[in-house]
């Protein structure tokens, strides 16, 4: 495909490129509205606004928010067209009390403002549900609500004014001149994708400034993650189950990560330790380790250029650079399956040379080397159990498809070699567990967690006084209800793209469109290219890696609808390595082009979210 992408046609490829940046400009932002807002609340909240047709009802697809808090006062942020609706609903706030608007502005090209400023633009409000009182006198409305879902009604009449083709002829211009600037001065960094170390850079430089600048436990669960590294720190073996000195690593649910077999824990509280003469605050030194782990991701791909292919998937997701700023072992995973791909895709690494090698004193090294990388990934969370399959069936058709058949027995007998010496590294972690809390070890974890899992988390509370999102099947709740009203799908999607701290970050919906449309389309013509032009050795792997995906989104959503219902996208982070590794064994079918142009696109929605989210609303030690 790249033949075809030359000149003339690589300049007919840019126009296009343009003419789309230009579309999506257009439609995402110029025939949308944009609300100011000057809002006064009593503490974080959300403020939203629904919109519906003539003969619609308003719902959660026709909504967009924004998070206001007390310290900030003005805000803005994109709506809908106002030409395809009627009537809008105001919710100002999320909690029982007061709450005060001094201003909204809803701005449109070819559209008259709507404003509400004074006494009489808020009497065009009209009072819903649980306000207990409102005024809108001094020209603002006050809002003291019974319940945490206030709203008003707002009937829309779009009046049209002339459309201010000046702007949008000015701003297409503005999008020509950077994407033409930016192709001519990198486009020879598509060589060998040669920017994939360049955009880990600037990722590394991200990630580092929200671990440094972050409060301690504004993210996921990182107070449970630091009390188990704590523990490692002066210790080598697990602790004793009910031990009280780890009493404070357990959830609300009554389970230790401590009790687990990740190995993450050992490490990073080894290197909080190491570290330890530079009297950083414990919650920083624990999130050194994971910068050292997206670190050494840089220095490899600096150092292997068949490696970059692998870690394009991680350039595409500001979910996955998170997950690097603060401590958690999924960080550690994806590194993990980051090098144990390298070691498949690279024709040089430890196990191909292994595989390949005839026997000698080098061929122990390469087989210990191989064995760790593989055997790590049995240490990891169970939903990176797919990853591993799907390395196993590469490695497997590599000697099926691409070895002649006198040589299939030897091959096979060493990487089954390598599956056994890397699988004593488990056998090592599950001895130690073992040695320490006995054979009934099984047993004394759910004592613990009967003894510590709050009441709302606790099996023996009755059903219908646990929290309600557990055990929702066993509630009556369909499958149906979970997909189409609680939208599990589509808070899975938005948590794989940018929703940050406790789930109280996220972006508008344009955000959410824009890389939705551009990762299918990313998505689609990487399988397509693959299956169309590809041979049976590359189309196996990627009917595995499709296959695999659905069944870990099937075993999300049924674990959601079963046991818990947490529609987090970090749950299907293992979906990218196992792009990474399609990738790099299919790239002589892909674009390089065409590859680079897509990664481009999702980084800089990326960087967007995670600089003006992320670092912006993070609750920080520092703030300008």
């Amino acid at each position: 495909m790249d033949k075809i992408i030359t000149s003339p046609w690589r300049h007919i490829f840019i126009f296009v490129v343009c003419l789309a940046a230009c579309a999506a400009f257009y439609s995402f932002f110029i025939s949308k509205a944009h609300v100011d807002l000057t809002i006064h609340v009593d503490k974080r909240t959300v403020f939203k606004i629904y919109w519906a047709k003539a003969g619609e009802n308003f719902s959660e697809n026709n909504m967009t928010r924004v998070l206001v808090k007390p310290e900030i006062q003005q805000y803005g942020f994109h709506l809908t067209n106002l030409k395809q609706i009627d009537r809008l609903r105001i919710d100002p706030q999320e909690y029982v009390g007061k709450s005060e608007i001094e201003e909204i502005r809803i701005r449109q090209n070819g559209v008259k403002e709507i404003v509400l400023t004074s006494s009489k633009d808020f009497d065009q409000l009209k009072p819903l549900e649980q306000i207990e009182g409102y005024s809108t006198a001094q020209d603002k409305l006050v809002t003291v609500s019974t319940g945490i879902d206030p709203n008003f009604l707002l009937e829309v009449h779009a009046v049209a004014e002339p459309f201010d083709w000046g702007s949008v002829i000015a701003g297409c211009i503005f999008i020509w001149t950077v994407i033409l600037v930016v192709y001519s001065s990198t486009h020879h960094l598509g060589f060998a994708y040669r920017y994939v170390p360049v955009l880990l850079f600037a990722v590394f430089l991200f990630v580092v400034i929200m671990a440094l600048i972050s409060e301690r436990n504004v993210h996921p669960d990182e107070y449970v993650h630091i009390a188990a590294a704590r523990y490692y720190q002066d210790h080598w073996f697990p602790p004793e189950i009910g031990d009280p000195a780890v009493t404070e690593t357990y959830s609300v649910y009554g389970f230790s990560r401590l009790n687990t077999n990740e190995i993450y824990y050992l490490l990073c509280g080894k290197t909080a330790k190491i570290i330890a003469p530079l009297e950083l605050s414990e919650y920083v030194a624990c999130r050194v380790f994971n910068l050292l782990l997206l670190g050494l991701i840089l220095l490899f791909t600096l150092r292997e250029p068949d490696s970059r292919l692998v870690a394009v998937p991680l350039l595409i997701s500001p979910q996955v650079w998170y997950l690097f700023s603060y401590c958690n072992s999924d960080a550690f995973a994806i590194t993990v399956a980051f090098f144990a791909g390298c070691q498949v895709v690279i024709r040089s690494s430890a196990l191909n040379r292994f595989l390949l090698m005839r026997q000698g004193f080098r061929q122990l090294g390469y087989l210990l080397i191989a064995a760790f990388s593989f055997g790590l990934l049995f240490l990891l969370k169970k939903n990176f159990l797919v990853f591993t399959a799907l390395l196993l069936w590469v490695i497997l058709l590599k000697i099926w498809l691409r070895t002649e058949k006198e040589n299939r027995g030897v091959l096979l007998r060493r990487a089954v070699a390598v599956c056994l010496v890397g699988l004593s590294l488990m056998a090592v972690k599950i001895g130690a567990d073992y040695h320490v809390n006995g054979l009934d070890r099984r047993e004394k974890i759910l004592e613990m967690r009967d003894k510590l899992a709050l009441p709302l988390y606790s099996p023996h509370t009755p059903l219908e006084k646990q929290h309600a999102n557990l055990s929702m099947k066993q509630r009556g709740i369909t499958l149906a209800r979970i997909i189409h009203q609680d939208r599990w799908f589509e808070k899975t999607f938005r948590s794989a793209f940018g929703v940050y701290g406790y789930t109280t970050i996220s972006a508008g919906f344009g955000y959410y469109d824009l890389v939705r449309w551009t990762g299918l389309s990313f998505l689609a013509l990487v399988l397509v290219s693959l299956l169309v032009r590809a041979g049976v050795y590359v189309n196996l792997q990627t009917l595995a890696v499709v296959g695999l995906s659905v069944a870990l989104i099937a075993v999300a959503l049924y674990h959601s609808w079963t046991k818990d219902f947490q529609p987090q996208g970090r749950y299907l982070i293992p979906i990218l390595p196992m792009l990474g590794v399609l990738c790099a064994q299919g790239k002589e079918y892909l674009s390089v082009k065409i590859m680079t142009i897509f990664t481009l696109c999702m980084f800089l929605l990326s960087s967007y979210s995670f600089i003006c989210l992320g670092l912006l609303e993070i609750p920080r030690l520092l703030r300008v």
